[in-house]
């Protein structure tokens, strides 16, 4: 169940940042730049993949904005840019981790950008074999006054099943192993 959350912990970080698709018109009269807007979330999900694939929390953590939240199945959210990178510096320290991210959507609107899609993580525990997390995403990134764009919002769903309840025979046993503690 633990190697489950932290497949899903980093499948969620991790895709995080795969901006590549569609994007919305500007608004006439504005003239912002949506070329070089996608052009930098972009930049931004190459700089994720890099620093996810290389096992390095401290990167990936930086490319979140101060106020991030991650919301990761079974598990309360992240919120903070400490926080997230204690999540992932956790991860890494138990597991080699790598991720495979196929965008579906990308959406640009002003000073945000949502990103929805597929991903693949493969979780190789440091004494174990390797599992695969499949799963689905949606980011929110924004541009900060700086003109940088951050990680403000991480949102993931397994695609896998559910672990299997205990049998009857299991449940029983547990029960009547209590039973013999009192």
């Amino acid at each position: 169940m633990k190697l489950r959350n932290v497949g899903l912990c980093a499948f969620a970080l991790s895709s995080v940042l795969t901006f590549a698709g569609c994007q919305t018109a500007p608004k006439p009269g504005e003239q912002k730049d949506v070329a070089a807007d996608l052009a930098a979330v972009n930049a931004l999900r190459g700089k994720f993949r890099a620093a996810f694939n290389s096992n390095d929390a401290g990167a990936l953590a930086a490319l979140y904005a101060d106020d991030a939240i991650v919301m990761l199945p079974n598990q309360p959210a992240v919120e903070g840019r400490p926080a997230i990178q204690s999540l992932y510096e956790a991860m890494f320290k138990a597991n080699a981790v790598k991720i495979a991210i196929t965008p579906l959507e990308t959406q640009l609107a002003g000073d945000w950008a949502y990103d929805r899609g597929n991903a693949t993580t493969t979780i190789t525990p440091k004494s174990g074999k390797p599992m695969e997390e499949s799963a689905k995403y949606l980011v929110v990134v924004k541009r900060l006054p700086v003109g940088l764009w951050k990680v403000y919002r991480d949102i993931d769903n397994s695609n896998n099943p559910p672990p299997a309840a205990p049998g009857k025979k299991a449940i029983k046993k547990a029960v009547k192993k209590a039973g013999k503690k009192k």
